[in-house]
């Protein structure tokens, strides 16, 4: 009985940094490497291993008391991995009709002769608004002329550019320092003003995040950029370096849903581009407006997938 004990050990072992890396997410540096092990490798380890062992119960006829005990064991670990990865998929569903799409984009600052195909990638989107981090020469080689042709402007603040069909009222960058930035974009829609603030966090992967964001708030609270009233964001999107679900992003917009987890379609994994594991580029949405429906593309280019969220703005 030991020997099956200790079969069940490493299994046991990873459903448990499973489910307490889910529960503390970011919140403790040294530990943090927890909650950045994707989520569907942790569970598939876990559910792989356990029907192993029921197998091997079941051929080696086990006592029928371990059976039922290993058996258990495969439903708990189905069951959180179904709560733990809910996040991170989405059920098909159709464009709406009359939405504002926005897509974001972290486009890791392409050459002269990346333009022409990264504008063929920006078109094909069928944006109303095109975010992009790390723009550079994005627009080179007659990409602002082709982009214009389209009903498309195009407005740079810091590190971004914005593309919209939707006049630009302002475009500025508000905080620039130690890896971060940030920039406020408000677009006029059909729909009402749509106040945006574009962010770009660091990528160490062994700096805390959760005090990082602690620090970027509150340099951001010294600019007077998180107040209320017209200092308020609608929409915070960007390539944050923080997976989906952390607890830092609570700090920077605590009243915001992420959009891919309201609306989702498909899988929402955004990096590395050809493999999709985590989740780290993100649009935090508040009221009044809503996502209606997220999607996770791969535009065939940069290192990161772009986020595709189509918004509504809801009335009381």
């Amino acid at each position: 009985m030991n020997a099956i004990r200790w079969a069940k050990a490493p299994m046991v072992g990873v459903l448990a940094i499973l489910v307490v890396s889910q529960v503390l997410t970011d919140r403790i540096g040294p530990i943090q490497f927890m909650w950045w092990i994707p989520r569907v490798m942790l569970v598939a380890a876990a559910v792989a291993g356990l029907v192993m062992l029921l197998a091997i119960a079941l051929m080696r006829r086990w006592p029928a008391t371990e059976r039922r005990r290993i058996a258990s064991w495969t439903a708990g670990a189905l069951a959180v991995g179904l709560v733990t990865t809910w996040s991170d998929w989405g059920a098909p569903r159709a464009r709406p009709e009359g939405a504002f799409r926005l897509v974001h984009w972290n486009i890791c600052n392409p050459t002269r002769a990346d333009a022409p195909a990264a504008v063929e990638a920006m078109l094909a989107f069928d944006a109303d608004a095109i975010l992009l981090t790390d723009a550079a020469l994005a627009f080179a080689e007659g990409g602002v002329e082709r982009m214009q042709q389209q009903g498309y402007g195009i407005v740079r603040a810091g590190p971004f550019a914005i593309a919209s069909r939707a006049p630009v009222v302002e475009a500025r960058p508000v905080y620039a320092a130690r890896g971060r930035a940030l920039s406020r974009f408000t677009l006029a829609t059909v729909q009402g003003p749509l106040v945006i603030d574009a962010v770009d966090l660091p990528s160490e992967t062994t700096m805390h995040r959760y005090n990082s964001v602690r620090a970027f708030v509150a340099s951001l609270e010294e600019l007077g950029h998180l107040g209320g009233g017209t200092a308020r964001a609608d929409v915070l999107a960007g390539d944050f370096n923080i997976t989906r679900g952390s607890a830092s992003l609570d700090l920077l917009a605590p009243d915001a849903t992420e959009a891919f987890a309201d609306a989702g379609v498909g899988w929402g994994g955004t990096y590395p581009r050809a493999w999709p594991f985590w989740a780290i580029d993100q649009t935090l949405v508040r009221a009044p407006w809503r996502a209606v429906r997220s999607e996770i593309v791969d535009p065939g280019r940069s290192r990161h997938r772009a986020q595709v969220v189509d918004l509504q703005r809801i009335t009381p």
